[in-house]
């Protein structure tokens, strides 16, 4: 079979969505007015620009007006034109400018109506994209700055950005990434739930994959590589053993799952995912012999011991569900070992969550 380019990118940018958009599920604990898809296209194009940005996603592609498409197109083609970047929204701007002038010269009952609904379709499409734009579906979150921390440190990626959340936390996150979007077979979550005051952390790991009729194969080298690496750095490394200080009224201390989620058909297809998480230690109690003797995943064979993502989130929020609770000096070990988690062919997102940190916010 002949490799399908913009198959490879809207599987890519899918799964990456649904790996933002849980974390902000987790961020915010459930809230789902905080955790709109739209929500997650917009904090995914500042954290990943390079898979959900405004200029290459074709998720937002189609969610776009004909306008708005129309000026990003013709501004490309300016661009490869005079070999000078050139901006849909500064198209627009001169445009708008242009039609609300020849609107000034009306008198009477001279005929306006068309220039008057062109310059409306501009002036929407303008603030859908100017860069100071506001409507309900923009990430609420503001960008925090002079954090004082004394956290462990993490360097992976280009840096981090830190978000001030609606409850006053501070949402620290970093993602590295393969070169070629196309290129990304899955998305692993690392979140972390701190505690500055105790030097205290609560960890779990998500790994998404893209499954096609809820059956997930599980033969290929890929898949078993990435599958395998979760363990090793979750689960062999003890975080799924109780600590002394966590009580007991909570689920096991698992805190590396798996989470298969449908295949998105086109980009203009209404965005729902409906994935479970299952742990990965359970893998292979549940996974059955399929066609040619390759090992598959399936959802009735699954969801008897997996969770769903508003039950999974609502858990570890609460701090019944992921790791052990671990002491700084721990998360810092775990950091060196860190590069284990880094794959070529996945996008990795990491997120430290300081509860009641202080920071000042613009």
């Amino acid at each position: 079979m002949q490799p399908d380019p913009e198959r490879e990118r809207l599987d890519a940018e899918w799964v990456t969505l649904n790996a933002v958009r849980e974390l902000m599920r987790m961020a915010t604990h459930g809230d789902s007015s905080q955790s709109t898809y739209d929500q997650a296209l917009e904090l995914g194009a500042r954290i990943c620009p390079q898979v959900l940005g405004d200029d290459v996603s074709l998720l937002k592609r189609d969610r776009e007006s004909p306008t708005v498409r129309e000026f990003r197109q013709r501004a490309e083609a300016k661009s490869r034109k005079t070999g000078e970047p050139v901006s849909a929204a500064s198209l627009l701007e001169s445009e708008v400018a242009e039609y609300r002038d020849l609107l000034s010269t009306a008198r009477n009952r001279q005929r306006t109506d068309q220039l008057k609904s062109r310059l409306t379709q501009m002036e929407q499409a303008l603030a859908d994209i100017a860069p100071n734009r506001h409507s309900e579906s923009q990430l609420i979150w503001r960008d925090a700055y002079s954090i004082h921390r004394d956290a462990p440190d993490l360097k992976i990626g280009q840096g981090h950005k830190d978000f001030l959340l609606p409850d006053n936390n501070v949402l620290r996150v970093r993602v590295t990434h393969p070169e070629r979007a196309e290129s990304i077979s899955g998305a692993d979550i690392i979140y972390e739930r701190h505690s500055p005051g105790n030097r205290t952390v609560n960890v779990v790991g998500v790994q998404y994959k893209i499954w096609e009729e809820r059956t997930l194969y599980l033969n290929d080298d890929r898949t078993r590589r990435q599958l395998s690496r979760m363990e090793e750095f979750f689960c062999k490394r003890g975080l799924c053993k109780p600590g002394d200080t966590d009580h007991t009224f909570r689920f096991p201390f698992c805190s590396a799952f798996l989470r298969p989620t449908d295949r998105l058909q086109s980009p203009n297809q209404e965005l729902r995912s409906t994935g479970e998480h299952i742990p990965i230690c359970l893998i292979n109690d549940v996974k059955r012999t399929g066609i040619r003797g390759a090992d598959v995943l399936q959802y009735d064979d699954l969801r008897h011991m997996s969770l769903s993502y508003s039950v999974f989130e609502e858990l570890f929020t609460s701090g019944k569900l992921g790791s052990r609770t671990l002491r700084y000096d721990e998360l810092q070990q775990l950091y060196s070992v860190f590069d284990e988690m880094i794959d070529k062919d996945h996008i990795l997102i990491h997120a430290q969550d300081f509860d009641n940190w202080d920071a000042a916010a613009s």
